[in-house]
């Protein structure tokens, strides 16, 4: 079993990364609102180990996330995006086991509203499932959480907007801004999760992308396709609702932070060398009651073209 999970990994990590990349005639003459879509895609990932933090030993967590991209047409201006997301934590211990990964699988519709020559503005709807694969009981005998075999499932709606406006006094840059809400439906929700989960949602997400090249050099150039070389992001997610009796400013319970910087040596195209920095809520399934402090480095592949 554990060799079948490892190929899969292996193969939806090189379906990752072919997905995303694109011949260069098609890079030249896509769209800003789909160039913005590929931008604001979740980027597939493995990490190093645990990294430095309150995370168990590791040996990887990785993120296997490809995405297919739906439209009729390079001027369409509505588009979809389909991924069957998966995260894997494979722990250091005997045998290397991979406990309850996390299954996502989400589709998103996008909607252009509105382009100028330098900012594109468009909305979005995500629908999403999570959960773990597991049918054992949520709590254990001893009345903590079942994190090993626990069933864990809920199903979300986020809706939110993106859009790129320069802010940065650079020509080599490019910024994304994205705000949204996300709520999870009772529908085939674990029912123990109530009162002890946050149903209700505010997600910030700010991403800076620095290119080789400025502007006006690559106008002069003939506007050839870059590739990024620099990505920073940074993410808050508050989150609302009755979570375990807490005030709603504990920040502790309710605030969780992500700063990601990767860079790209100029040796490859497709994948480059992160840092991240995360202080919040477990993000894996039944992990969800602990809150986490880790700092980490890994490989990261690149959504935008």
């Amino acid at each position: 079993m554990r060799v079948i999970l490892f190929a899969a990994m292996l193969g939806f990590g090189a379906i990752a990364i072919s997905t995303q990349a694109q011949p260069i005639d098609s890079t030249r003459i896509e769209s800003g609102f789909f160039q913005s879509i590929r931008a604001n895609q979740v980027d597939s990932y493995i990490t190093f180990g645990q990294g430095f933090g309150n995370l168990e030993p590791l040996i990887f967590e990785g993120l296997i996330s490809p995405y297919f991209l739906l439209r009729t047409s390079r001027n369409a201006r509505w588009g979809a995006t389909v991924s069957p997301a998966i995260m894997l934590r494979m722990e250091a211990e005997k045998s290397f086991p991979v406990r309850a990964p996390s299954y996502m699988p989400n589709i998103s519709f996008y909607q252009q509203i509105s382009k100028t020559s330098n900012q594109v503005k468009y909305v979005f709807l995500t629908l999403m499932h999570h959960s773990n694969g597991q049918e054992g009981n949520f709590m254990n005998d001893d009345g903590t959480y079942n994190t090993q075999t626990g069933d864990f499932s809920t199903n979300m709606v986020e809706f939110g907007a993106i859009f790129n406006k320069a802010v940065l006094p650079f020509t080599n840059t490019r910024e994304y801004f994205r705000t949204s809400v996300e709520y999870h439906i009772n529908v085939a929700r674990s029912p123990e999760l109530e009162g002890i989960y946050s149903f209700l949602r505010w997600h910030n997400n700010v991403r800076i992308f620095r290119f080789p090249l400025p502007k006006s050099t690559l106008k002069w150039l003939g506007d050839r396709p870059q590739t990024p070389e620099i990505q920073t992001s940074i993410k808050t997610t508050w989150m609302f609702g009755e979570v375990n009796n807490t005030s709603f400013f504990d920040l502790a319970e309710r605030l969780n932070f992500s700063l990601t910087i990767s860079y790209r040596p100029l040796v490859l195209n497709d994948v480059s060398f992160f840092v991240n920095f995360y202080s919040g809520k477990d993000y894996y399934n039944m992990q969800f009651a602990r809150r986490i402090n880790v700092l980490r480095f890994g490989l990261q592949a690149y959504a935008l073209k």
